[in-house]
């Protein structure tokens, strides 16, 4: 998946070099035509400098004083070349030694520039003008070797590349850090959703650049309108539980009428339907009150929690001398919807505390070790113990399914595992039973852990 940051990278990189190397190809051919313009003046100059020197001699025929012209024409293959044609006569420079030249033959007044090949494969720039002089038309024509030229062009060339080369090198560096701070807020935003699952936070954070404020608008007016209504989902809930308390206890006081205590067959099943229609309210009930993990979902401290619950549960089961053990983790805040581990951790220890002979245990920790939920990362680990009685291996399957009662002399409604087991569905972690080293149930629960 291609990130923003590869795109924009990648989008301006491409800008900077296609800019770098128009660059480098306007400067250089700028440079060749300032340089060639510079050869053509030289050129012309030269040739005024031949014709000035061109003088009729008494055999009419064209005679050239070399004085005035430089030495760098009596060089041989100095690339410095002149060449006079006359009708019937031809002058050429001492620096073309016994070659000749291919010049053009352009009109009186008329001027040819061009490319032509000249002695030892040089390459010549000619500059070719026609004249009329005592009534014959004559050619004077002089060039340069565009050698020396064409290497300093090329060393140009390379050495400006190279400096283009590393300009654009720290232009995309810097271009680099600019697309970096660029996505900063970007980053910052991804930080506070994984804080916000964490249940660190309650909203994102609206200082953004404001292409982004609009989204993070959006989703913290979402989480709200989550959070309202799971809340109000909560409220309803309690209301239809408290209710549904008023028929349920006139049905369970309906079974001590004489007339229907006139019927025995009729009474038991009166009671045991009030008592089921009991377990599945509160079943469902149970379910509904689940948020579930999510954004919005504001993280518990267990170091506050657990010990205020296991107050209620010592309260409760003051009957009988229970040691409730707690080990918790250096890390007691946990990314998990209050009233949902409340449930949870309620439901296991309540369920610990009817079957213990005297001792119960809980654990909380993280597991770094792969699991099924965590996937190779830290998984929230609960373990509740005891030292009851235990289960064998087909009432602790049994003992998941939901409703299922082992024990009706146990006070409740034997609901508990399989409410746990909900919130662990609801959660996408495991659940397991086994023997304790105490003697009793062990219940194992695994989160994924944020």
């Amino acid at each position: 998946m291609t990130t923003l940051k590869t795109r924009l990278g990648l989008g301006l990189a491409a800008s900077l070099l296609l800019m770098f190397v128009l660059q480098w190809l306007a400067v250089a051919g700028a440079l060749r035509h300032l340089a060639e313009g510079h050869l053509r003046a030289r050129l012309e100059h030269d040739v005024e400098a031949v014709l000035a020197g061109l003088k009729p001699g008494p055999d009419g025929r064209f005679v050239l004083d070399p004085a005035r012209l430089g030495p760098i024409y009596a060089q041989p293959f100095s690339g410095h070349y002149y060449r006079v044609g006359a009708p019937g006569q031809v002058l050429r420079s001492r620096s073309l030694w016994d070659e000749d030249l291919a010049v053009p033959a352009p009109a009186p007044g008329e001027t040819v520039l061009r490319r032509a090949a000249g002695p030892q494969d040089q390459s010549l720039l000619v500059l070719a003008r026609g004249y009329e002089i005592d009534g014959r038309v004559i050619t004077v024509a002089v060039t340069e070797d565009l050698g020396p030229l064409e290497r300093e062009l090329a060393r140009f060339r390379v050495a400006y590349a190279v400096i283009s080369a590393v300009a654009l090198a720290v232009l995309l560096l810097v271009q680099g850090g600019i697309v970096e701070l660029t996505l900063r807020p970007l980053r910052r935003t991804r930080e506070d959703v994984g804080r916000l699952e964490r249940g660190e936070i309650d909203a994102l954070d609206d200082r953004v650049p404001g292409e982004l404020v609009p989204l993070v608008r959006e989703l913290n007016r979402l989480l709200a309108a989550l959070r309202a209504r799971l809340v109000r989902s909560r409220q309803a809930l309690g209301n239809m539980a408290h209710a549904l308390k008023t028929p349920l206890t006139l049905l369970t006081d309906l079974a001590d009428h004489p007339a229907v205590r006139a019927s025995p067959e009729a009474r038991q099943t009166l009671t045991a339907q009030t008592a089921a229609l009991g377990r599945l309210v509160e079943r469902e009930l149970s379910y509904a009150r689940l948020a579930g993990p999510g954004a919005g979902t504001r993280s518990v401290d267990l170091a506050t929690e657990l010990p205020a619950l296991v107050g209620v549960l010592r309260l409760l089961h003051r009957e009988r001398t229970l040691d409730i053990e707690t080990v918790l983790p250096e890390r007691t805040r946990l990314a998990v919807d209050r009233e949902d581990l409340l449930e949870l951790l309620g439901n296991l220890l309540d369920n610990a505390c009817k079957w213990a002979a005297s001792r119960v245990r809980i654990e909380v920790g993280r597991d770094h070790a792969a699991s099924a939920v965590g996937r190779g990362k830290a998984a929230l680990r609960i373990t509740v113990e005891d030292d009851g009685p235990g289960l064998p291996e087909v009432e602790a399957t049994a003992a998941l399914e939901r409703g299922t009662r082992l024990d009706e002399s146990v006070p409740g409604h034997g609901l508990g595992l399989a409410i746990v087991r909900g919130i662990v569905e609801s959660y996408a972690g495991a659940l397991t039973l086994d023997r304790s080293p105490l003697g009793g149930l062990r219940v194992r629960v695994e989160l994924p852990a944020v």
